[in-house]
């Protein structure tokens, strides 16, 4: 067994450090990247926040890499902050040996983790919106996160004008992707849905769940129809989507459906009668049966947009919990 040093990183209390540091330094971040945007973006992010993918922490989730000195003999901590919508997921994660195998092919180890490492844990490159490190002694820097004695406010007098540069640089290529999507016809997303940057989610895990053509052009239909702001029929083929997945789900359980009870409440009706689902996946089958009556909405816009949201929320948790291989 190929015995790795991690300087002391391996063990939980010091990565609680790492990690008490990293959360500081992201809300230094953010407050520097929102700044910038309500100062000279207010308009844009009130019509469309979609492309400010940093502005609120419950869209991003961070990433902590705790890897040995073998790795590249200076980094002792890789981390990432990743754009993942409506969802918020915290990792300190040690990189062992069997991870590293291939990292000397890459021209660079940065790389390696990127297209390798990041992969493996369900992330693209895409979606990180700003990544560091930290360095081991003796070549550790003044802002190191793996410091007992970390203090943001040095940070911030240090390198606050460094950072700010790199968060505007970061709104520029936001808005200009956001700019460049907007451009492109509605077709190329109705086709597939995967090449879609501004999902809810990340769709392609839900897509490969369900290997299912009809549920992909299903789910290709609605976000294409998200796409242009058409959150009615959005939400309404979100809704046909939310069908096809639990009728999978009664597929692999073998329990039998009438052809009358292929309605989202009758699936769920079933999908809990069979004791399936847990009493907080009905509740939410319920609410989204729910929104099928979007009439009643008072604020059509906003909230159709938002029922949408959790639609997409819903269904990825289903397959998640029901359709992943154990």
């Amino acid at each position: 067994m190929n015995q790795l040093s991690y300087n002391g990183f391996e063990k939980k209390e010091n990565q609680k450090i790492v990690l008490k540091n990293v959360l500081e330094y992201e809300e230094l971040l953010r407050s520097y990247y929102k700044e910038r945007i309500n100062k000279f973006h207010q308009e844009a992010i009130n019509a469309n926040s979609s492309p400010f993918r940093f502005y609120s922490k419950e869209n991003c989730s961070i990433l902590i890499l705790i890897v040995p000195e073998d790795f590249d003999y200076k980094t002792q901590v890789e981390f990432f902050l990743l754009s993942t919508p409506d969802v918020r997921k915290i990792e300190v994660r040690l990189i062992d040996y069997s991870e590293l195998q291939s990292v000397d092919k890459y021209s660079h180890d940065h790389v390696f983790i990127r297209q390798e490492i990041l992969p493996q844990l369900g992330y693209d490159s895409t979606q990180i919106m700003y990544n560091n490190s930290c360095e081991i002694e003796p070549f550790r820097n003044s802002t190191a996160f793996t410091k007992r004695q970390f203090s943001i406010k040095e940070v911030d007098q240090m390198h606050g004008g460094g950072l700010k540069q790199k968060l505007k640089e970061l709104i520029r290529t936001e808005i200009n992707s956001f700019q460049e999507i907007n451009q492109t016809q509605n077709s190329y997303f109705a086709k597939d849905v995967a090449k879609f940057p501004f999902s809810i989610l990340d769709l392609k895990p839900l897509l490969d769940a369900m290997n299912s053509k009809d549920f992909s052009y299903q789910l290709d239909q609605a976000m294409a129809a998200y796409h242009q702001n058409l959150f009615l029929p959005c939400a309404a083929t979100l809704g046909v989507c939310l069908e096809t997945l639990c009728l999978k789900i009664c597929e692999l359980h073998e329990l039998k459906v009438k052809g009358n009870e292929t309605q989202l409440g009758k699936l769920r009706d079933v999908l809990n009668d069979a004791k399936v689902t847990t009493r907080r996946e009905n509740g939410r089958l319920t609410i989204a049966y729910q929104m099928r009556n979007l009439a009643s909405h008072s604020s059509p816009g906003e909230t159709l947009k938002e029922d949408c949201h959790f639609m997409l929320a819903v269904m990825n948790e289903m397959a998640h919990q029901h359709l992943q291989p154990n």
